[in-house]
């Protein structure tokens, strides 16, 4: 990295954390030559959307300030030029860059820079610190940051972060160089130009292969994306299949997460959408029969199984009758429910469990639905996420930065949504927190993909 190459340090602030769907509010762009900076420019912009007010809060950007700023087609001439030839830098450069990236596509145009990451740079060049956030790095290099969360505070900030990374070292950080490293004796695509592979992170997230037309051939996820690409084209000459879809691959993109469950949540949800045809098994349905919960005519909560409908929104699905009678079963013993009420027994009078003591007698009247529908509540609980404890809580996890936490919502057994928020306002008022969260269907599959994850990781779980 010597001093010949230009850098341009950019920072943004935006109405959210997602940018399909949110935009940008503030740029910061500095032009360093390696030694010191030679042109700047930073703007207010309109999004042409409400900035959230928790938003507000965190940056001090309100609607009245970018009322009058310019919409980011009036300003994209100047980022164009300022930035051309110079390596795109940032904090967590993915998000940077993957807002400005978004801009540009809507109008038409194809932004594409060499990206260096000044957070991934400082774990290589500054091992051991307990944090690589912005904040803590300042803190820890003695940096001023005038503007914490202002685009020309971050971005100024930044700029000296990058000065002392580059003094400790010239040398450590190649990113072509360990490329080489990890595609020496693979494979590559014959249409996927080398360069496509430099934008791919070593981090959480869901890649997405592309044919020359631009249509998705296959969708995954890792807790390594760059590596588990690769892997797809080192292992190419032992599936037919696989070198089949490796000869049509024109390109690769990638969403970056953070979190482990967002990228299996977004997976799944990328797969039904797009179906794509290197996915053929998780296209599938798997699931023909669903439980669900109903109230009687005389106030008992009753389980009842039927056609596996998503909209309808099952407790749980299984690919036949049988598994859902045997995981009713299982749990109306477990919690002393009776037989004839979760649908596996049918007739009149006292069910079989009864005269075993099992069921406590809600069949024949003897208990009330006060006492009866609790143990059910309970019993709907571990058939969804496996913890009968378990009715409204939230899964924090790691978001796309240090500042920045990852939240999924389950209410009432029911998977509700996720979204990324800043991470003291996880800390400080949790119970607000399901109301930020854009709401989502229960797909296919999310059962299990929590199930199976909550399993691994019970620390992630807040009750509210």
């Amino acid at each position: 990295m010597g001093s010949e190459r230009h850098y341009t340090i950019i920072d943004v602030e935006t109405t959210g954390g997602d940018p399909r769907r949110d935009r940008l509010t503030e740029i910061a762009i500095y032009r360093y030559d390696g030694t010191e900076v030679i042109d700047s420019f930073t703007s207010l912009v309109n999004p042409g959307q409400p900035i959230p007010e928790f938003i507000t809060r965190i940056t001090g950007i309100d609607n009245d300030m970018v009322r009058d700023a310019p919409p980011f087609y009036e300003i994209a001439r100047r980022v164009v030029e300022i930035t051309e030839g110079a390596v795109f830098v940032a904090h967590n450069v993915r998000f940077d860059y993957s807002f400005i990236q978004k801009e540009y596509r809507q109008l038409g145009y194809t932004f594409s820079r060499k990206q260096l990451c000044t957070m991934k740079l400082s774990r290589k060049l500054l091992p051991g610190l307990p944090s690589y956030s912005l904040k803590n790095l300042c803190l820890h290099l003695g940096i001023p940051n005038e503007a914490r969360h202002r685009a020309w505070g971050d971005a100024t900030a930044t700029v000296k972060l990058f000065e002392q990374l580059l003094h400790q070292s010239e040398s450590k950080y190649a990113q072509r160089d360990m490329l080489r490293v990890e595609m020496a004796g693979i494979r590559l695509p014959p249409h996927l130009p080398t360069e496509r592979l430099e934008d791919l992170p070593d981090q959480a997230g869901v890649y997405y292969f592309h044919n020359g037309n631009g249509d998705v051939l296959y969708v995954g996820k890792s807790k390594n994306i760059r590596q588990r690409v690769l892997s797809h084209f080192s292992g190419a000459h032992k599936a037919a299949r696989t070198m089949k879809m490796i000869d049509q691959i024109h390109d690769v993109s990638h969403e970056f997460t953070g979190s482990e469950l967002i990228a299996l949540l977004r997976e799944n949800e990328e797969i039904k959408r797009l179906q794509p045809p290197y996915n053929r098994a998780q296209r599938r349905r798997h699931f023909k029969f669903g439980v669900y919960l109903q109230e009687n005519d005389t106030g008992y909560l009753t389980f009842v199984i039927d056609t596996y409908d998503e909209t309808q929104q099952p407790l749980a699905g299984y690919p036949g009758r049988a598994q859902a009678e045997s995981a009713l079963t299982r749990r109306g013993r477990e919690y002393q429910l009776c037989p004839k009420l979760y649908g596996v027994e049918r007739g009149s009078g006292r069910c079989f469990h009864r005269q075993l003591h099992i069921c406590q007698g809600a069949c024949t009247g003897e208990e009330g639905p006060e006492t009866y529908n609790p143990r059910v509540r309970q019993a709907a609980a571990a058939l969804t996420y496996g913890r009968s404890d378990l009715d409204r809580f939230l899964i924090v996890g790691r978001g796309r930065h240090p500042e920045e936490r990852s939240v999924v919502w389950v209410e009432d057994g029911h998977y509700r949504g996720y979204a990324y928020l800043d991470a003291d306002l996880v800390d400080a008022r949790p119970g607000e927190l399901p109301d930020l969260i854009p709401a989502k269907p229960e797909a296919p599959d999310v059962q299990r993909i929590l199930r199976g994850y909550l399993h691994k990781n019970p620390k992630e779980i807040w009750r509210i």
